[in-house]
């Protein structure tokens, strides 16, 4: 199964975990990264680390970001430049529907780049404006 690290500013990759947690039950291989102020990027990366030795069981190691660009982004990135020994692939813009689906696709995924890949179509394609929807689905005539 491939391992899955979420790395955020702030508190919020560890709300991600727990709150997903809550919804699907138990969650193995996953680790969280909390970026807090003040934090250097080497210290960052050496906690970007451990978090994938954590999880990493030789299948791989999906890191989710939340900002392209970002300190989360930017030190995960460089952790898979210099990890040749582990498949990393990194993903940015996570919410709490890509944990989920990341959570059930990971045993499936024929690799991690296939499950980096199908996961950011899976984010796209499921950002929604919820009032427009509804708006379409009032003005359509019922059958």
């Amino acid at each position: 199964m491939v391992g899955l690290v979420i790395a955020s500013h702030g508190r919020l990759a560890e709300v991600f975990v727990q709150t997903a947690r809550d919804i699907v039950g138990d969650m193995p291989q996953v680790a969280t990264c909390s970026v807090q102020p003040g934090v250097g990027p080497e210290e960052v990366q050496r906690a970007i680390r451990q978090a994938v030795r954590e999880v990493n069981r030789g299948d791989g190691v999906l890191l989710l970001a939340d900002l392209l660009g970002g300190t989360p982004c930017t030190q995960s990135l460089c952790v898979c430049g210099a990890a040749s020994e582990v498949q990393l692939e990194v993903v940015t813009g996570v919410n709490l529907p890509m944990v989920i689906k990341a959570n059930s696709l990971r045993t499936s995924a024929a690799s991690v780049r296939e499950l980096a890949a199908e996961l950011t179509q899976y984010g796209q394609r499921h950002i929604t404006c919820a009032t427009e929807a509804l708006r379409t689905a009032r003005v359509q005539p019922h059958a």
